[in-house]
């Protein structure tokens, strides 16, 4: 619960009703959890591979190793901010970090062993065994710290920090912006709207910040958040000079344009910076990465799918006269044409300059054909597309050239999609919008997601998609 007070010169005030916060509590508890976990994963391991190999049990084993690996773990997972307790909430994020500090710490273990010429000491069926049950440990861990530390910061008793918030205007509390800030313990307990009419000389501005720091002392925050949109850049500067005399740290809480110009990747160009607005085309490492999940998964999946491709392709056949597979040109990477493939659903084979997207109860579409297409199994020839390389897995959905000649002319942003590849499912895919796009406004949102993706593809973005297509393939309505 939060209220509107106001201060002796006008300043605006809002202050937050909520409890006292309990500060870092669980860095502690996380830190042990992992270390145990170490080394309880090294003796288990030792355990495991001896009763496997029946190996007699040795009194002399030491748990070393599991210490020294338990110890550069938690401390290189610190020092890179593993231990934050808002970050303990970003699960992708964690499992990440320790996936590569995990590797590290290994790797301390194997130069350590060297160097000290202690190799022989070290059982390799036990470090391998370790390997596997530490790192499984570990992320177990960040899940259930996931789960309890969400339930808790719901019921409004776990605050990681006490921040003022200061605004140029009135807010919206409501937005994402600040349900993120709640949900990763971040609590407001002041807002103070300042005047930033322009004619206010610097006396004005330092007595409202004056009386911002004398209201706020009392309340013993962490920091101070400055929520400034895009227009009110201007105010930034003067703002800043002015809370100068403010001890704790200050952080910009920008709205979406500046966030997104701010997280964006730049090059250091002697004291000054270049912003990058459009990323390159994936570097030659990004293209193998992307290359060898597409043929990995692609040939497992088209082994493990041979029995239903071929059960779908007797119906196509037996249900209506014409081809099992429809194929229709579109543009891939760069705007390059090829043929993609689908099972034939429809009793049309459209590839001409006017297509007509298909629409619920479409009477073109044949009775296999509209279960094919409810199921998604209509898309699986395409996974020819992507051994061809045609095609990856995650990507834009590509269109047919008419939709692709039309919506280049009236999206600006939509020619942007054809610099990755096409793919079998996407981003825009996940996140609802799947099937048909009847209205521009719609087919805007589609291209806003793929552009998005293509501005911050990774391995683990794509890895994200594919395991969250399947699950939205269970809500999502297609026909």
């Amino acid at each position: 619960m939060s209220a509107t007070t106001y201060g002796s010169d006008g300043l605006r005030v809002l202050t937050s009703n909520r409890g006292t916060s309990l500060q870092r509590p669980f860095q502690l508890f996380v830190i042990a959890g992992d270390f145990v976990l170490v080394v309880l994963s090294y003796a288990a391991a030792g355990l495991l591979y001896r009763e496997y190999m029946s190996l007699p049990t040795d009194p002399d084993n030491s748990l070393g190793a599991g210490l020294i690996v338990g110890i550069v773990f938690v401390m290189a997972a610190y020092f890179q901010g593993v231990y934050d307790n808002h970050r303990l909430l970003n699960t992708l994020w964690q499992m990440r970090k320790v996936v590569v500090i995990w590797l590290f710490a290994l790797t301390t273990l194997a130069v350590a062993a060297f160097l000290l010429k202690s190799t022989a000491d070290l059982s390799r069926g036990t470090i391998i065994l370790f390997t596997v049950l530490g790192a499984a440990g570990l992320v177990a861990h960040r899940v259930i710290w996931r789960y309890s530390l969400s339930s808790a910061f719901a019921k409004e008793r776990l605050i990681d920090r006490k921040v003022i918030l200061l605004s140029l205007r009135s807010l919206d509390f409501t937005s994402n912006r600040f349900k993120d800030l709640r949900k990763h313990g971040f609590d407001v307990v002041c807002h103070f709207v300042l005047d930033a009419a322009s004619d206010l000389d610097d006396s004005a501005w330092h007595q409202q910040i004056a009386d911002v720091i004398r209201q706020s002392r009392a309340a013993d925050v962490d920091e101070y958040l400055v929520a400034i949109d895009w227009n009110e850049l201007p105010m930034l500067q003067r703002l800043c000079q002015h809370l100068r005399m403010v001890p704790q740290p200050i952080r910009l809480l920008p709205d979406f344009p500046i966030a997104d110009l701010v997280s964006r990747p730049f090059l250091p160009v002697s004291g000054t910076v270049a912003i990058e607005i459009q990323r390159p085309p994936l570097t030659v490492l990004e293209r193998i990465q992307k290359r060898c999940l597409d043929i990995g998964l692609a040939s497992i999946a088209l082994l493990m799918l041979a029995p239903l491709i071929t059960v779908a392709a007797i119906l196509v056949k037996l249900d209506t006269p014409g081809p099992i597979i429809f194929r229709q040109s579109r543009r891939g990477f760069n705007g390059k044409p090829f043929q993609i493939w689908k099972f034939r659903s429809m009793t049309v084979t459209e590839n001409g300059s006017t297509i007509t997207q298909a629409r619920k109860q479409d009477s073109r579409v044949t009775r296999v054909g509209r279960l094919l297409r409810k199921t998604s199994i209509d898309e699986l020839p395409q996974l020819w597309n992507v051994l061809r390389g045609e095609m990856s897995l995650v990507g834009p959905r590509p269109h047919a050239l008419a939709h692709d000649n039309y919506y280049d002319q009236v999206i600006s942003k939509y020619v942007y999609r054809h610099h990755m590849k096409p793919g079998l499912t996407g981003w825009a895919q996940v996140n609802g919008f799947r099937g048909e796009t009847p209205t521009i406004d719609l087919m805007e949102k589609r291209v806003e997601y793929d552009v998005w993706y293509v501005s911050n593809w990774s391995i683990w973005l794509d890895i994200r998609i594919i395991l969250r297509t399947a699950a939205a393939l269970m809500y999502q309505e297609a026909y």
